[in-house]
């Protein structure tokens, strides 16, 4: 039976090591809340932790609808799942759109060739795709002005384990700057 320290550790080890090589906790699903109230959920990619900060970052396009969702509510859950270790890991937090832009510079800087790329088309992701042919690949400073880097606050974190019998589950919740645990029924 493993302690609340040693699971939250386990939990915030898998969410850093997800950001320095492909794991399966690299790619989760974000819910949030659409602009009509409405429930939305898309995959992202985890591409930094601050765990002293409690944070998780991930980009997007700063056209994407997600963007404006967070605008109109900033609450977000986030579910990762290492089907390997019969894993769960779900984020409960305070989502926003990083302004500061050089923090915003230093997130772009740690992204591939490729990855930027990704941003390079001034077409608005989710818009109806027209005849018309896609757009170039534009240059480094626009592509960037596409880049919008968010980062999620985490105030709980729910780790169930479902590889043993009985399946084991903990739930943290963020306090200021400490983490607080309990093992609960899964």
């Amino acid at each position: 039976m493993s302690t609340s320290a040693e699971t939250l550790e386990l939990a915030l080890g898998s969410l850093v090591a997800a950001t320095e090589g492909r794991t399966p906790f690299t790619l989760g699903f974000m819910g949030t809340t659409g602009t009509d109230g409405g429930p939305r959920v898309r995959a992202v990619i985890i591409r930094a932790v601050d765990r002293t900060a409690g944070q998780v970052m991930v980009a997007t396009n700063v056209l994407s609808r997600k963007v404006a969702e967070l605008g109109h509510q900033p609450l977000v859950a986030l579910t990762l799942y290492d089907d390997d270790r019969g894993v769960q890991l779900r984020i409960l937090g305070n989502a926003e759109v990083v302004t500061d832009e050089s923090e915003r510079r230093r997130a772009w800087e740690r992204f591939s060739p490729s990855s930027r790329h990704l941003y390079a088309s001034a077409l608005v992701p989710g818009s109806p795709r027209t005849d018309q042919p896609l757009d170039g690949p534009g240059n480094d400073a626009t592509a960037m002005e596409r880049f919008a880097w968010i980062r999620i606050d985490m105030t709980d974190l729910d780790w169930l384990d479902l590889s043993g019998d009985p399946h084991i589950r903990w739930q943290f919740t963020r306090d200021g700057s400490n983490w607080r645990g309990q093992e609960i029924i899964p």
